[in-house]
């Protein structure tokens, strides 16, 4: 993927100030020379979200953190970065993204053979608004959007067990295929939102705060939206569902043990006779794969 000229502008601002930015003072200084390059709300925002990946990402990245919202490059002689902490709010007083119920189904269409809608995300999301996740889980009004992605190392695909310590009791020491979680209000990119690598580095987001892959994934898919009706949980749910190929000495690390235990690599052939096939959304993820006994 080429690299963005927004990622290109903040390093030249920053090797010509040679000093430590804010993502508020980079767009100060990028706005001075680029006046319609950035436009929106709060600009900060994707200017940290764009730092953000490319820092967890991109291992030859000029950029580095040196202490919470402020950045600067490797180059310098002297810096040490910060490693600032996952966010530790409680899951439930989180803000969310939804789309209204009667806006998603008419985005839907007739049901899909392999049970993932094709669905294009970019506009779904420019469609979504902020409820509190509370609040959301009190009611079939909206339908809550979940990054998913199921990582494939050649014939294996990567599992692991639920903990209790999820908030959903109904999930507690179950096994699943799909990775991801609830998509954070704060962290929505305002710029750029019609550019889809924006909008997958958003999505990508929840999976790099709950995996590391060493090396990372090599290529990804969009596979389609999964959308199941058969529960009140399900009606509230949709997952936007990725598949990601690594290579075949990558290994997996949990970045949150707290809620996944047991990661383990399995082979397409034990998976489909496995307990991971009593998860749903595991399911409808193997049968897109084409993987079914």
């Amino acid at each position: 993927m080429a690299r963005s000229r927004l990622l290109t502008l903040i390093e030249v601002v920053l090797r010509e100030r040679g000093k430590p930015h804010s993502a508020k003072a980079l767009v100060a200084e990028i706005q001075s020379e680029h006046p319609n390059l950035l436009r929106g709300r709060t600009p900060w925002k994707t200017v940290g979200a764009r730092l953000a990946v490319d820092i967890r990402r991109n291992s030859a990245t000029p950029f580095l953190r040196l202490g919470r919202g402020l950045y600067g490059l490797r180059e310098w002689p002297g810096v040490a970065e910060t490693h600032v902490p996952a966010r530790q709010l409680n899951p439930l007083d989180e803000d969310i993204l939804v789309v209204p119920k009667e806006e998603f189904l008419g985005l839907l269409g007739p049901s899909p053979a392999r049970g993932l809608h094709d669905v294009d995300y970019v506009p779904l999301l420019s469609r979504s608004k902020t409820v509190a996740r509370r609040d959301a889980e009190a009611t079939e009004e909206y339908v809550q959007l979940i990054p998913s992605f199921v990582v494939l190392r050649g014939t294996e695909i990567l599992s692991y067990k639920r903990t209790k310590k999820t908030p959903e009791n109904r999930l507690h020491d179950t096994r699943s295929i799909v990775f991801g979680g609830h998509l954070q209000a704060e962290d929505i990119p305002e710029l750029f939102a019609d550019e889809r690598a924006v909008v997958d580095a958003f999505l990508f987001r929840e999976l790099l705060e709950e995996l590391a892959l060493n090396p990372s994934f090599e290529r990804y898919l969009y596979a389609g939206m999964l959308y199941l009706t058969g529960t009140a949980f399900e009606r509230q749910h949709a997952g936007i569902v990725f598949f990601l190929e690594v290579g075949e000495k990558t290994e997996a690390t949990s970045l949150e043990p707290g809620y996944h235990s047991g990661l383990e690599f399995i082979s397409c052939d034990k998976l489909v006779t496995s307990s991971v096939m009593e998860d749903r959304w595991s399911r409808v993820c193997i049968t897109a794969l084409g993987l079914n006994p």
